[in-house]
Order: structure tokens, then sequence, then C-alpha cells
């Protein structure tokens, strides 16, 4: 791995999503780029008017703060990146979010991101529609970065056989061969039955156990969403890996709102990615 792409918000930059960041560049000997971004078209806000009715008015009471804080911003990132022994590198941009995150994405391996990163003036829930956008439209696999980060020791790779599940654990796998000691857990969910272990399943195993030294497989049965919140919610030490973010022909399991149902309620770093 060659490029790690951290998304910043030139106003309100998240030492946390830094910390670990730089943690992930270290494990992978790589410098680290921060993504400056600005945004400095309008945001169209509703209002309640006189009557009680509503109206949109333009507001730039969010976005007007752009300029006094960017330098100190990129300074905190290079202090943070030297500290933890990381060459640091600077992209800033003063467009369209979006259209720059993917632009930017095509040509890197790795893209970190904070999941309540907004660029609006007002409360999101868990994951903003801005990392929506940029988890549905990235051009390399995203990295969730969680708040509070202490290492981990478990891999967890969500599995349902598809092409998209494969691909992730595979992308994954590429990206970071410096974790081949770790543990890594096969996980299932089946709505109906407990899956039985198949021949693909053998095969799944028999590919992760080229790569890393301990792997095992668990199967849930039930509704996926309960199942995996069951299963994450208070965990910690964990890596979570799933694919096919907002694309639904491609894998029933990672329907997006099964992914943010994820998302929203686990502090644990998700990569996700889909072809």
């Amino acid at each position: 791995m060659d490029k790690i792409l951290l998304v910043v918000n030139a106003n309100k930059p998240d030492i946390f999503s830094m910390d670990f960041a730089c943690r992930i560049a270290n494990l992978a000997q790589t410098k680290l780029t921060g993504l400056f971004i600005e945004n400095v078209y309008f945001e169209y806000l509703p209002i309640n008017g006189i009557d009680g009715g509503s109206y949109f008015s333009t507001s730039k009471e969010a976005n007007t703060r752009v300029t006094s804080d960017t330098d100190q911003s990129i300074r905190l990132f290079k202090e943070e990146c030297l500290h933890k022994g990381i060459k640091p590198d600077v992209i800033h941009d003063r467009g369209e979010p979006i259209q720059e995150i993917i632009f930017e994405s095509r040509f890197a391996d790795l893209l970190i991101i904070d999941p309540e990163i907004s660029f609006y003036n007002r409360e999101e829930p868990l994951p903003s529609h801005f990392v929506k956008e940029v988890l549905m439209k990235a051009e390399c696999p995203v990295l969730l970065a969680p708040e509070k980060f202490e290492g981990f020791e478990e891999i967890v790779f969500c599995y349902d056989g598809s092409a998209s599940s494969v691909f992730a654990i595979k992308q994954f796998t590429y990206l970071l061969p410096e974790l081949h000691d770790k543990k890594v857990l096969l996980l299932e969910v089946s709505r109906d039955t407990a899956e039985t272990f198949t021949g693909r399943h053998q095969r799944m195993m028999d590919w992760l156990r080229n790569h890393y030294r301990s792997v095992y497989f668990h199967s849930l049965c039930g509704e996926i969403k309960e199942e995996l919140f069951h299963f994450f919610f208070m965990k910690s030490a964990m890596f979570v890996v799933i694919g096919a973010y907002g694309r639904s022909m491609l894998s029933n399991f990672f329907r997006k709102s099964n992914a943010d149902i994820l998302i929203r309620t686990v502090d644990l770093p998700i990569f996700i990615t889909h072809h």
C-alpha cells in the first residue's frame, strides 16, 4: 500500500481520526496524505416562516468560517504525523467536497474518514449523509475511523458467499498483509436456519489460512440487523470488514440499511469496499 488518504474537514479537524490514520500508516509503513476539504458553497436550510409555513433560505454561516483555521488544521495534522514517525503530505481543496474526494480516491489505495464528518451546520445520525455519499461513490476501499482506538486483536470478515464479500476480504488482505498474525473470524448470518459448513466455506477458509495464522468460522441465525447488532455491540479490539455498501443487487447481506445499523451501533474500525 503506497497511498493512504485521510479526509479532514479543514475547519473542524478530528484528532481521533488523525491518530487512527497515523497508526494505519505506521502499520503499512507508508506516508499519510491529508485531504483538507473546505466547502465554500452555500447551504440551503429549512427556515420556519412567520405564517407557520416553511421555506428554504440560503445560509453562509456554516461555510464562511473557512480561511481562518485551515492553516492551523494543516499544522496540527503535520505535527501529529511527525510525532508518530509518519511522513505527511497535504492536499487542500476549496471546491465541492464529494467530487474532490471521489476524484482523489481514484488514485489512493485506501481512504480513511470519520463517520461523523459533515459540512452542514446541524446534527445528523451516523453515518452522516456526506459519509454515505462517499461510501457509495468512492473508487477505493474506505476505512471508517473509530472514535477511540486502542489496537485490535481480531479481524471479523462479514461473509455471505457473494463475489462482493469475497472481494472485500481479498482487498483488505492484500492491502494489509502485515496483519497475518491476527486472529480471523469468518462470520455469516442466515435468516432462516444456521448455515451448514459447505464446500464454499471450506474454500474460503483455505484461502484465509494461506494468509492468516489463526482462522475460525462462526454462523448466526436470525434477522441480519439484529444479529449484527447483538454480535458487535460493546465489542472492542476488533477490525470489521464488509462489502458492497449500497449495492443491494450485488449482495442482499450488505444492503445499505444493514451496514448503517453496524456503523451507528459500534465504535470499531470498519473497512468497506465494493466492485
